[in-house]
This record gives C-alpha cells, structure tokens and sequence, in this order.
C-alpha cells in the first residue's frame, strides 16, 4: 500500500471513530429528563474512551505517513535543484551556494518579524507576496527554489485567489496575536478537527459512602456532559497599492503581519471578555454576559466609577474565588481601570505597604497577578449596575477557545481597481465557550466585579 493511500485510510479511520464518540455525546446531551442532559453510563463512558484511543492511534499512524511523504517530497525537489553531471570519483564537488537573500535599506526597523532570522523570514514573506500577489516570475522562481507554496487553493471571478500563507508568515502572525492578545494566553486553546467539536465534561464525581463490616458497597458513577465548539469564521481585510517590487516587500510583509495579527487579537478578546452572543460577536458570549449571579461581586454602594472603588470590593472578590481556581488566577482589567482602582488604592497605602498590597513589576495587586486587557471597560466616570468593570480567576478553567484551522490569505484584484490597489483578506476560524459560569448561588473559577445601582 502507497503512503498516500496510509495517510487516507488512517485519517477515515480517525473520522469515522470521532463520529462516533461525538454520537454518544450528543445522545448523552439530548436524553435526559425533557430533553436535558444526562451522565454517560458506564458503558458508554467505556465505549468512548475507547474510541478516542481508537482516533489518537489512527492520528498518529496519518501523521508518521503524512511525515515521511513530505520529507520525501523535499528530497526529491532538493535534489532536483541540486542535480549536477556525475564527477569521477575523488573528483572535488562544489557545495550549492544557498539560495540569494537581498539586504534593503528600510526607513525604519522591522516591528513583526524578530530574532536572528528576521530579515530572512521577512524577505521570504516578501517574496511570496510578490509570487503570489505581483505575479511577479522571478519571485515564483525564488520560491519554487526554496519550497514555498504558492499555488492558488481556489479562484473565483476576478479574483487572484486564495494562497496557503508560508509558515515564516503565519507563525509570526501566531506569534503577534498571542502577544497582543489576552485570550489566546489565557484561555484553554484546542484544535477542532471538524467544524462542529465536542468535548467531554466532568459534571460530577464519585461519591464516598461509609460500609458496615462485610456490608455491600454502594456504586456511584462519574457524571459527564458536553461542551460544544462550533467554528467561526472572523476575516479582516486591507488595501496595498498593486505596484509591488522588491524595495518594498519588506515592510509590507511586516505590515501585513502585524495588522493581521492585531485585528484578530482584539477581535478574539473582545468575544472572551464582551461578546453577548450578537453577530457583532459572531455569536460568542464571553465573561460580560455570561457570569452568572453567584461569581458576581457588587461593589459597595456609592462606588460606581473606578476612582471610588475600596480595598474592601476587590477583598471580596479575592473571598469568593474558589480554591480549586487559586493556582493560575488572575485579575483582568483595563490599563484606565488599573490605573483608577488598584494602583490609587496600592498608592494610598503608602511606606512599605504600597509593595505589600501591587506587588511590584510585573503588575500585581493583592498577591494575584494583573492582566490588562484593553478591550474592557475603560470608562473613568460613575456607571451605575454595570458589570465587568475587573475579573479575578483562572481563565483555563473557565472557557475554551477551539482553533479550526490557521491563517488563510485571499486577494482580490478587481475590488480596488480604480485605485490601483488589490484588495488583501485574512481569514481564521476559530470558537470560545465560556462553560463554568457558575451557577445563581455558586462561584466559577471566574469573579466578576459589577457596579451597584446607586
């Protein structure tokens, strides 16, 4: 049997017992009392553990094939470049030349593309924009030369198509998003290998019970129920002028990355932390809205800007957060929220206690660290009954953010026509359910601080 047709029988395999597992999931999830959820028997927990062992050996089998098939492919192009005429033997045998990386002038330093190899990664970019983007010949030639893609995935009227992005692009736009980006850092990140995921989730445990001597033990089971991660689609787009040349890709590819990178950041936190479950947040509801009653602390009353909150309001966030969410917990707030509440509050104190209760650099307040996320409430004067104004918790345990697939790039050179411009597209698919709300009378890992109504 070919490799290729390995990896294919590997990978059905994996599909076909992941539809499986999610069958039983999805059954557990629907048949309970008036259509509600119910535990996994014990069978069927058994039945789906074992499928998912079935899907990882299967995965692991598509991988080792998919592996090999590609080492292969690169040795063949490799030696495909490289062929020359047979020397006698003993005959010495001049090493290639690696491949020609150009040095530019720039106005200013690369801000997207770092370390040692950051000129290299930037030219390489560089070049598959104008390969893919300027149809430019010798940039194609470049990258065939250097085993960069850059074949169209699909075409469509008037449009150049949709490119698979090369790896030194998309792993710096990765590397831009998390850093800029809360949510990617701070929450639970797993892939979907369908559009539609299912995870297992532990509702209840075992239970321990006292026996009599001799006496029968009574059995309990491990309740389980689902959380769903359905993949969204989230684009950004922006216009670069169509006359493309080497003096210029690296900056546009610097460009690119980092405008890229930041606008599905911030998208990506504002859904974690404010989506409400409108299109505008492409149906996700994040911490805002979804904080049920018992992880909600009510600030005190007559404190309803950030400039009036005390010690005590955060205190008591601090109290409720559960000890199971203490190890990892953080505070999330904005840089204006900080710098109004808890570095006034940490000021205040005064002598060798400001250190006591900020905690010093990196930002810290009350013995837990400070996230700022930019995309919360800044708003410096008095809001009344509004929440979210600062969580304290865990994020890990709180929500789950599902990646479907990684960056994808689309130009279109039709829509900006009249201004010489060519339209480029970024586009990621990816989920956040918010799971472990709490309930109306009981903490999650996550505290929400809200204003009280006067």
């Amino acid at each position: 049997m070919e490799l290729q047709q390995l990896a294919d029988k590997a990978r059905e395999l994996r599909a076909s017992k992941m539809t499986e597992a999610e069958a039983i999931l999805v059954a557990a999830s629907t048949g309970g009392e008036n259509g509600g959820s119910r535990p996994l028997t014990e069978d069927e927990s058994r039945k789906y553990d074992s499928l998912m062992d079935e899907a990882a050996a299967a995965l692991k089998e598509q991988t080792r094939a998919e592996k090999l098939i590609n080492e292969k492919a690169t040795l063949a192009q490799s030696t495909g470049r490289r062929s020359a005429p047979s020397a006698a033997v003993g005959a010495i045998v001049e090493a290639p030349k690696p491949t020609e990386i150009r040095t530019f002038r720039r106005a200013k330093s690369l801000r997207s593309f770092k370390g040692a190899d950051a000129q290299r990664d930037a030219y390489t970019a560089g070049q598959w924009l104008l390969a893919t983007v300027g149809n430019d010949t010798r940039a194609a030639q470049w990258c065939a030369d250097n085993g960069i893609e850059t074949r169209a995935l699909t075409t469509t009227t008037n449009s150049l198509g949709g490119y698979s992005v090369p790896e030194v692009l998309e792993s710096t736009i990765i590397d831009l998003r998390e850093e800029r980006g809360v949510a990617r850092r701070s929450l639970r990140v797993m892939p979907m290998s369908t559009d539609s995921h299912i995870i297992p989730r532990r509702a209840s445990g075992l239970t321990a019970y006292f026996v009599a001597e001799n006496g029968e033990i009574t059995a309990s089971d491990k309740g389980w129920d689902a959380v769903q991660l359905v993949a969204r689609k989230l684009a950004v787009m922006c216009r670069y002028s169509s006359e493309l040349n080497e003096d210029s890709i690296l900056s546009i590819a610097d460009d690119l990355a980092s405008e890229i990178a930041y606008a599905f950041a911030d998208k990506e936190d504002e859904c974690a932390f404010n989506g409400d479950g409108t299109s505008t947040y492409g149906g996700i509801v994040g911490l805002k809205s979804g904080t049920l009653a018992g992880a909600k602390v009510t600030a005190a009353t007559g404190n309803t800007a950030f400039s009036t909150l005390d010690l005590e309001d955060f205190e008591a966030m601090v109290g409720k957060l559960p000890q199971y969410a203490v190890a990892g917990a953080r505070w999330y707030v904005s840089r204006v929220g900080w710098a109004n509440s808890m570095l006034r509050l940490a000021e205040a104190a005064g002598g060798n206690t400001v250190a006591q209760v900020a905690g010093g650099a990196p930002l810290q307040f009350l013995g837990f660290p400070v996230e700022i996320v930019q995309v919360m409430n800044s708003t410096t004067t008095a809001q009344t009954s509004t929440d979210g104004l600062a969580y304290l918790g865990n994020l890990q345990l709180a929500a789950t953010m599902g990646t479907r697939r990684g960056i994808s790039i689309q130009v279109d050179g039709s829509r900006y026509f009249e201004f010489d411009q060519l339209a480029i597209r970024g586009t990621e698919r990816f989920d956040i359910n918010y799971h472990e709300r709490g309930t109306a009378s009981v903490a999650g890992p996550v505290i929400m601080l809200s204003t009280p109504a006067s």
